[in-house]
């Protein structure tokens, strides 16, 4: 894979990881808001609410992955000239499939810490 082609295909699959997290955070905020607002107004609409949050977290989960999981094949797949630069050896370094591990233990972390708040 030629240079430009590879850094098109790396600046595209970050574009997509940043918009994850971020309609991961508005949704996540807004649910929240929700929560902690609703109140009585929540009265028979719980069903729904979790619905909400577990599909919220899991989409995240699964985009966030796959885009992580793309990250590691784009690593795989590094020109030879990038890989022979610094950014390129730090790059082989970092521990993505830890990343990945990580960031789902967040989400199923913060769906349990909402679905609590939600009783």
């Amino acid at each position: 894979m030629d240079l430009s082609n590879f850094n098109a295909m790396l600046e595209s699959n970050a574009a997509n990881l940043r918009s994850t997290w971020r309609n991961y955070s508005l949704s996540s905020s807004a649910l929240v808001a929700v929560i902690v607002f609703g109140g009585e107004h929540l009265d028979g609409k719980r069903p729904m609410m979790v619905l909400a949050i577990i599909g919220v977290h899991l989409l995240a989960i699964l985009s966030s992955d796959g885009q992580m999981a793309q990250f590691q094949a784009l690593r795989k797949d590094m020109p030879e000239e990038m890989a022979s630069s610094a950014v390129g050896r730090e790059w082989v370094k970092q521990p993505l499939g830890a990343f990945r591990v990580i960031g789902a233990v967040m989400s199923i972390a913060i769906t349990v810490t909402m679905l609590m708040a939600l009783q």
